[in-house]
């Protein structure tokens, strides 16, 4: 999620963005950042014919992004998911770049929110299909649930202590550090519960600091059938080594 280690990049970009207080009247009070359904959202964007093509069966691929005022998304990231899924994956990590999402909503302004998504595909009676999900949960996935998960957001003016990093060599490295966390947020956006469930590798304090800057983080609330509900979620926090973000 990364939060706060880009809070001071997020604000000196974030006054760049004139359309950012444009039709601020007509903007609800809180919003999530939306897959959309536009030419460029990213379930558009998807070429599932190429996918069936090369031989792509049933899968899901995860992505987590974060989506600016703009809806354009940044630290896009696609990894994990379902097995032999790699060329989902691969197609997911490279649409990103050109898609566009619709952004969060705090306090009738868009605003910065890091969106964590599942992109699933299947093939029924010889025809490619694909959803695209606001969450990562099992149970929400199996069913098909409208269900948003909690997204942290940059709210203008907060200032966000920025969080001090494990000293070790992940910066350097070539594999991600990751961290699983359980969360738990109430219908209003307050962080009530969070713990560590795995971190990997171990001993590199790599749990201690996903949980500070989670719980320096603002958040909007899980969104379920369009409604803020109170939600236990999970989440991958990772650790990327340098330059990842770009890798061909």
């Amino acid at each position: 999620m990364d939060t706060t280690r880009f809070a001071l990049i997020i604000a000196a970009i974030f006054f760049l963005f004139a359309p950012f207080g444009a039709g601020a009247e007509t903007l609800p009070d809180m919003r999530p950042a939306l897959v959309g359904s536009g030419r460029s959202s990213l379930v558009n964007l998807i070429d599932t014919q190429a996918l069936m093509k090369r031989g792509q069966q049933h899968g899901a691929a995860l992505f987590r992004c974060l989506v600016q005022p703009t809806g354009q998304p940044y630290y896009q990231v696609a990894y994990g998911g379902t097995p032999n899924s790699e060329m989902l994956r691969e197609e997911v990590k490279n649409k990103l770049y050109g898609a566009r999402f619709i952004p969060a909503v705090y306090d009738h302004h868009n605003t910065y929110a890091w969106f964590y998504g599942t992109v699933v595909f299947w093939i029924s009676e010889g025809k490619p299909h694909l959803r695209v999900y606001a969450n990562q949960e099992k149970a929400e996935l199996e069913k098909g649930s409208d269900f948003i998960r909690p997204q942290a957001i940059y709210v203008p003016g907060h200032h966000y202590e920025p969080t001090k990093y494990p000293e070790a060599s992940w910066a350097t490295e070539e594999i991600p550090g990751t961290v699983d966390l359980e969360m738990t947020v109430d219908s209003a956006g307050k962080l009530k519960e969070i713990h560590v469930l795995q971190e990997n590798p171990p001993g590199k304090h790599y749990g201690e600091s996903a949980l500070t800057d989670n719980k320096k983080a603002t958040f909007l609330p899980a969104f379920r059938n369009g409604h803020p509900v109170e939600s236990t979620s999970h989440i991958t926090y990772t650790f990327l080594p340098a330059d990842w973000y770009w890798k061909p």
